[in-house]
């Protein structure tokens, strides 16, 4: 059994005799690997030797033989199909002399593995998945322990990368509604987490985490991730925040500064900033500043919780 590794690096293992173990993986650096890469994502298609070459030498100013490539064939060959495996029962070609893997040799593609634990799922409406789904989505998540191909910058691998960054963004978004809708807050932050972490200018996740912190009673961490939220658009894209986000994050703040009953408001402090004050800088002044105000009631919230934890054994 051949495994073949393309996340991360392009890599490979073999099984070790009948054990059913494998060995340590091997990375296939260069053209073989690139090579590799492109047969494993197009198992069971033939390619003719002028299509492989294009994609080996995608840049116009690299001229190269037929000779260069049969060589890196070769050295490809030689590197995988080891013996007792005899000669041609991974790499095959047909009849016109095309080039592919063979679609019966008995391979193991990591991607493969990922695409049929998550697509399916992702295929059926939210509220028709089942327990098994869910599983299978947390399987095909662990699966993707990176980018593929991350040692190949060609343009074809750029886009199967994004393709399947795709995949795994979305199955995490599919597993944050999941744990909302059972009220799982914990997980459900956790994933919006993991994409964020991918994709940080994800407004729409931004927003999820500022209303999942709100559902499990961290307001605090609620108006601090729209401050991130901020900061990576204005760092990454140079904009503000969406309206809907603005909106959300006034929202909060003010529910955060209405329960704080015994603040002290100074004369013309108001309760937290308009649309406009976030999207302008505020002008100095002498009353309480929006920030003070809402880590002031940050403060208080505090402490009513901590009074709350004192409390709940005699409730």
């Amino acid at each position: 059994m051949l495994r073949l590794h393309l996340f991360g690096a392009v890599s490979f293992s073999l099984d070790a005799g009948d054990t059913g173990t494998a060995d340590l993986p091997t990375h296939v650096s260069g053209r073989p690997g690139c090579l590799l890469a492109y047969l494993a994502l197009a198992r069971g298609r033939y390619f003719s030797r002028s299509d492989l070459m294009s994609v080996l030498w995608s840049d116009p100013a690299e001229t190269v033989g037929m000779g260069t490539f049969n060589t890196v064939l070769w050295r490809l060959r030689k590197l995988i199909e080891r013996p007792p495996m005899p000669s041609g029962s991974l790499i095959a070609c047909d009849r016109r002399g095309a080039v592919g893997l063979h679609p019966q040799a008995p391979i193991q593609l990591d991607v493969d593995a990922f695409a049929q634990s998550v697509l399916p799922v992702l295929a059926k409406p939210l509220e028709r998945m089942g327990e098994s789904d869910v599983e299978a989505l947390r399987q095909g998540i662990d699966l993707y322990t990176a980018d593929i191909l991350t040692d190949l910058g060609d343009e074809w691998a750029l886009r199967e990368r994004e393709k399947h960054r795709r995949h795994y963004l979305n199955a995490l978004g599919r597993m944050m509604q999941v744990c909302t809708l059972a009220g799982d807050f914990g997980s459900a932050i956790r994933y919006a987490q993991a994409i964020l972490d991918r994709d940080v200018l994800r407004e729409d996740v931004h927003r999820e985490l500022m209303r999942l912190f709100l559902r499990s009673g961290q307001r605090a961490l609620a108006l601090r991730q729209f401050e991130r939220c901020r900061a990576a658009l204005r760092q990454e894209l140079a904009i503000q925040p969406m309206a809907e986000t603005l909106a959300l994050y006034q929202s909060i703040a003010n529910d955060a500064v209405s329960l704080e009953s015994g603040l002290p408001m100074l004369p013309g402090a108001g309760m937290v900033p308009t649309l406009s004050a976030l999207l302008e800088p505020a002008a100095p002044r002498t009353a309480m500043s929006a920030r003070e105000l809402i880590e002031s009631a940050r403060q208080h919230l505090a402490r009513a919780d901590a009074q709350l934890q004192l409390s709940l054994p005699f409730l």
